[in-house]
């Protein structure tokens, strides 16, 4: 069961005038995204032994750096390692700006992640609601950077088992979402941890609406060819599955097949994982 939780969407703000060592992070975003995996991890490691070999105090390059480059080394698996680079970059921005700057509620959030990746849910709560506090005063009320972190809230809470409690949170994010121009994609986040949660509490109906709704919204602001589609369908026939409707479940896996070998790859572990669901339902 693969369940949207959007831990790393956040935006990298680098200044315009840009440090020989903002640079060379920024190289490093530049060939990730590009599919240039090792020229990237190059990259990075030379970023990385310029921040290790700084013996000035903290300043706000820095700051930017080992968050941006924990990022990376997220991206790459290394959950332990990027949780001390959230941890050295949230320690110069207190250092640097204070408790209430709106760059450290973007490291909080992160460094949140990385306890959720790693089944510390206890040690993420408290940090989200502080980069909530921050973003609330910073941007108001109504900023689609506050449903991202709803959203996280809530997802935690499922986690906890503590599902009246997240109701409310994931709520408030797809709706905030879906009225916020140039953000509505996100609420697909946030309604299949909605669905997820109605699935959990026996509510199949409602979980199933959800589930299209969150379908519906990809394909309109993605495409009906994006992966983001096929997590969708394949949390949907997880809950045909369970609804013992397994015609209708082989036919949305096999939907998600075929969108994930198409864009990902045949090879792709979420390619295997679903041909091994597949195979359960014959």
């Amino acid at each position: 069961m693969r369940i949207a939780s959007l831990l790393f969407a956040l935006p990298v703000w680098l200044p315009a005038a840009e440090s020989s060592l903002l640079e060379t992070v920024r190289k490093v975003g530049d060939l990730y995204r590009q599919g240039k995996h090792e020229d990237a991890d190059k990259v990075a490691s030379e970023a990385i032994a310029m921040l290790e070999s700084r013996r000035d105090p903290p300043d706000f390059d820095g700051a930017s750096s080992w968050n941006s480059l924990g990022t990376f080394v997220y991206a790459q698996g290394d959950l332990n390692r990027a949780g001390r680079m959230f941890a050295r970059s949230r320690n110069a921005y207190l250092s640097l700006a204070g408790p209430s700057d709106p760059r450290l509620a973007t490291v909080l959030y992160n460094l949140a992640g990385v306890h959720v990746e790693t089944g510390h849910y206890f040690e993420a709560e408290p940090l989200y609601h502080d980069a909530l506090a921050i973003r609330e005063k910073a941007l108001g009320p109504a900023h689609p950077l506050l449903a991202e972190v709803w959203n996280a809230l809530g997802f935690v809470m499922i986690q906890q088992k503590r599902y009246k409690e997240a109701l409310p949170w994931l709520e408030k994010a797809a709706n905030l979402w879906e009225a916020s121009a140039g953000s509505a994609a996100f609420a697909a986040v946030a309604l299949n941890n909605l669905a997820f949660l109605h699935r959990l509490e026996g509510s199949f109906d409602k979980a199933e609406a959800l589930y299209n709704r969150a379908l519906a919204t990809e394909e309109k602001h993605f495409g009906q060819e994006h992966p983001e589609v096929a997590t969708s369908l394949l949390n949907l026939a997880a809950l045909y599955r369970a609804k013992g409707q397994g015609e209708k479940a082989k036919e949305t896996y096999r939907r998600a097949l075929v969108l994930i070998e198409k864009t990902l790859s045949p090879q792709d572990p979420l390619a295997v994982e679903t041909r091994a669901l597949l195979g359960q339902l014959k």
